[in-house]
C-alpha cells in the first residue's frame, strides 16, 4: 500500500514539474482570475490566483504564500474561478474525452467549462483560430486600403488579412458519462433528442430559442434533461 502511495505521489510530482515547464512555452490563449480554488484528485484543494492555459490544458495557482503550483487535468477533479468582486463564479471540471477522434476508443482527461448540470450536461472549451477578414463583405464589395480603391472585391491589395479569434466549442455530457462534441450544434442536438425530437423542437419554436445563443443553448439542454428519465446524473465539483 505504501509503495502504491509513493508511486501515485511521484506521478503527481512529475506532472507538476512538467506543467510548470510547459507554462514557459504557453500560447496566448490564457485566462486569469484573482481568486479561485483547484480541487485535486487526491481529495485536497489549493486556493489562490488562478491562471488557465487553455491551449496546454494546464491550470496554475499562485498561492497566498507566494509559491506557484501547476496541474494537468489528470491530477484535478475541477476548479472554480472567481472575479474581482466575488460575484461571478466559473466552474471547470475534468472529463475523459477522445479529443475529437471519433474513431478512437482512447479517452484522456481534459478540462471543460461547466455550463449546465443535469441528466444532460452542457460543456464548453475555447480554442484560438485565425480568420481571414479579407472575405468579409466590407472587404469584398470594394474599399479603400493604403490610399488605393479596390472596386472589384476579392482579396484586397496585399493579399489575405488574418486576425486571431477565440472559438467556442460546445459539448453534451450524456447520461452514460460520454462527452459528445457538437460540431454542428443544431444538427447534433437533434440527433441526441431521439424520441423526444418533436417535443424539443416545439419547445425551441415556442420559446423562440436560437442554437447560436449560449443562454438559449443552456435552456435547451436543461429542458432536455428535465423531460428525460433520470439515469446517471452528470457530476459536479463538490464545492
Amino acid at each position: 500500500m505504501k509503495t502504491m502511495v509513493r508511486r501515485v505521489y511521484g506521478l503527481l510530482v512529475v506532472l507538476c514539474i512538467w506543467a510548470s515547464t510547459a507554462m514557459g512555452q504557453s500560447s496566448g490563449l490564457v485566462d486569469e482570475w484573482p481568486m479561485g480554488r483547484v480541487y485535486l484528485a487526491s481529495g485536497d484543494s489549493v486556493s489562490g490566483k488562478i491562471t488557465y492555459h487553455r491551449s496546454e490544458d494546464l491550470v496554475r495557482i499562485l498561492k497566498t504564500d507566494g509559491s506557484v503550483v501547476a496541474y494537468a487535468p489528470v491530477a484535478v477533479r475541477g476548479f472554480e474561478a472567481i472575479d474581482n468582486e466575488g460575484r461571478y463564479r466559473r466552474v471547470f471540471v475534468t472529463q475523459r474525452w477522445n479529443f475529437g477522434n471519433d474513431y478512437s476508443d482512447f479517452l484522456a482527461p481534459a478540462f471543460f467549462e461547466q455550463i449546465v448540470i443535469g441528466n444532460y450536461g452542457l460543456l464548453k472549451r475555447e480554442t484560438m483560430t485565425r480568420r481571414d477578414i479579407s472575405r468579409d463583405p466590407m472587404y469584398r464589395n470594394g474599399y479603400y486600403r493604403g490610399g488605393y480603391y479596390n472596386p472589384y472585391g476579392g482579396y484586397p491589395m496585399g493579399g489575405p488579412m488574418y486576425v486571431e479569434q477565440r472559438l467556442e466549442n460546445f459539448f453534451v455530457l450524456l447520461p452514460n458519462g460520454k462527452v459528445k462534441e457538437l460540431r454542428n450544434v443544431k444538427k447534433d442536438l437533434e440527433m441526441i433528442y431521439g424520441k423526444k425530437s418533436n417535443v424539443m423542437k416545439e419547445y425551441v419554436r415556442q420559446n423562440k430559442l436560437k442554437y447560436t445563443s449560449l443562454p438559449d443553448l443552456a435552456k435547451i439542454v436543461s429542458y432536455l434533461g428535465a423531460i428525460s428519465q433520470p439515469e446517471v446524473r452528470t457530476s459536479s465539483v463538490d464545492m
